[in-house]
C-alpha cells in the first residue's frame, strides 16, 4: 500500500480491508470508538506522533511495515 510518505489519513486507511485488520489488530483504542472517527482526517505521520511514546517503536515499525506490504 502506497503511504504517501505518511500524508495518507486514517479514513483511507480504514476504507482497506487488509489495512482495516491491521489497524484493528494492533489498535490500542477499538477502531469504532468516537474519537477514531473523528481522527479520520489525522494523517499517519500525525497519528504517529500522537503514538509516540504510547506504542513502541518495534510495535510501530511493524505495523508500517505490514501496511506497506498490502
Amino acid at each position: 500500500m502506497n503511504l504517501r510518505n505518511g500524508q495518507i489519513t486514517l479514513r483511507e486507511l480504514l476504507s482497506n480491508p487488509k489495512a482495516y485488520q491491521i489497524l484493528q489488530r494492533e489498535s490500542p483504542v477499538p477502531l469504532n470508538h468516537p474519537l477514531v472517527r473523528r481522527a479520520g482526517n489525522m494523517t499517519l505521520n500525525q497519528l504517529l506522533g500522537l503514538a509516540r511514546g504510547r506504542i513502541p517503536q518495534g510495535q510501530v515499525n511493524r505495523i508500517l511495515e505490514d501496511l506497506r506490504n498490502i
